[in-house]
């Protein structure tokens, strides 16, 4: 018996991960045989990056907003030009105004590249596979490529989790409820084409990587995570208020005489100068770019008075129908609980203090910006702020083991999963605001679906 536990304990160890990157590729790729795409909406525009930077070598995107995505023209030879810019608008010399980031490009390039030279390999032996950076082969390994990313993205969770003292069980269950019980499911495995896998993936490595207590006030430190905060800015820019977790830590530091405020200035400007470097490439593209700064979608609602907003959207953004991230994603609701209830215990750690901070930040920004009003699953918007639920759910999860069982931890997962998944498919079939129907699914996915069942 003794032996047989050992086996499981072993196997778990060896497969977890791995079965974490089948199953979420398995939900990819069955989307992807129905939709017979994976870039659409906002996907188009950053994925627009990886095909003007490899095969244009420019910045110029007025090509890629022309491309007619569907399946049949993806996988053409000859692909079909739409002859105009879609979705975006144009500049006074009619380039294609792409206001989206490079972040994920920058992460997805690699696999971008791979999948040419797998067509460039097959062709060579007699395929006839489409060399043009729509085709399926680049969309599945770019996919793919961004699955691994959430899942590493996890691993260094648990490790976070793990140096925060809390047991493997419990770091588990907890990130296994923000993989599978938030929108991190959908943006993680259905659809991930878009910045959100990247905006995880970013933020939990900055975290990771600023938890390490080791050398702490160190130069080499700050210039790694001004790194990270840099690639999370030119990723998300919103995101870029994660830079204020290192700023408040060290002024506390000089606070409490942990560190000399000369070298507290050192290592800031190392940190700060570090990120805007990093984010220079993004902010030329936008000055050469768009004709005016208030030409750009991310500064618009400031001119247009888009920063009054009503009480409504104060409390809409959190308990909206379709969109409110409690409303949609109702674990997380119970990890805010968990925030009230450690606040009045006065157990509120100092990484949760920090973190906390950050999420009032991106929340102060999402109400003011309005983007969570777009049509999208579950408050995604929020998800560079999960690691703070994260923690709180670990919270939560060591308290029910604690006061119950494990058994009453694993009963909550498998409830909170399912709940999401119905959601997630009302949201696709019925809910979503797709492009060319009103609800519910995409025309161009409905008229796939009748030629594969009239096969």
């Amino acid at each position: 018996m003794a032996r047989s536990r050992y086996w499981s304990c072993s196997f778990l160890k060896r497969f977890y991960f791995p079965s974490l990157i089948v199953s979420f590729v398995s939900i990819f790729l069955a989307h992807y045989f129905v939709s017979g795409q994976a870039v659409y909406g906002d996907g188009i525009g950053y994925y627009a990056y990886l095909h003007s930077w490899y095969f244009d070598a420019d910045a110029d995107f007025t090509n890629e907003y022309s491309h007619l995505y569907n399946h049949q023209n993806n996988n053409s030879p000859e692909a079909k030009s739409a002859g105009v810019v879609q979705i975006v608008g144009t500049n006074a010399r009619g380039q294609a105004l792409n206001h989206f980031s490079p972040g994920m490009a920058i992460l997805l390039l690699p696999f971008y590249v791979l999948a040419d030279g797998v067509v460039v390999v097959a062709n060579f032996f007699g395929a006839s596979l489409a060399r043009n950076g729509y085709s399926d082969v680049y969309q599945i390994a770019s996919g793919i490529g961004a699955i691994l990313y959430v899942v590493v993205a996890a691993r260094l969770s648990e490790r976070l989790l793990q140096s925060l003292k809390f047991t493997l069980l419990t770091s588990r269950v907890a990130v296994l409820l923000i993989l599978l019980a938030t929108s991190l499911l959908y943006y993680g495995s259905f659809d991930v084409l878009n910045s959100h896998f990247a905006s995880f993936f970013l933020i939990t490595l900055f975290l990771h990587n600023f938890y390490k207590r080791k050398h702490a006030f160190s130069s080499k430190r700050y210039f790694l995570l001004g790194v990270l905060a840099g690639l999370v800015s030119i990723t998300r820019p919103q995101d870029a208020v994660i830079s204020v977790v290192a700023l408040l830590d060290i002024v506390l530091a000089v606070r409490a005489k942990k560190i000399h405020w000369r070298k507290a200035a050192q290592n800031l400007s190392l940190f700060f100068a570090t990120q805007v470097v990093i984010c220079i490439p993004l902010i030329s593209q936008w000055v050469t770019t768009f004709d005016t700064p208030d030409s750009h979608p991310y500064f618009l609602w400031m001119s247009a008075g888009k920063g009054q907003s009503s009480l409504t959207d104060v409390v809409a953004t959190f308990f909206h129908s379709t969109n409110g991230l409690f409303t949609r994603t109702p674990i997380l609701l119970v990890a805010a609980g968990m925030f009230v209830y450690l606040s009045y215990k006065k157990k509120l750690s100092y990484f949760l203090q920090l973190l906390f901070v950050f999420f009032c930040l991106q929340y102060a920004i999402i109400v003011l910006q309005g983007g969570w009003k777009a049509a999208a699953y579950g408050g995604r918007m929020y998800i560079s702020t999960l690691p703070l639920f994260m923690v709180l759910l670990a919270e939560f999860i060591r308290w029910i083991a604690t006061k119950y069982s494990n058994r009453a931890a694993l009963l909550i997962l498998g409830f909170f999963t399912f709940l999401n998944i119905v959601s997630i498919a009302s949201f696709v079939l019925l809910e979503k605001e797709a492009s060319g129907n009103s609800r519910g699914v995409e025309l161009y996915t409905l008229e796939r679906i009748e030629r594969l069942l009239s096969r």
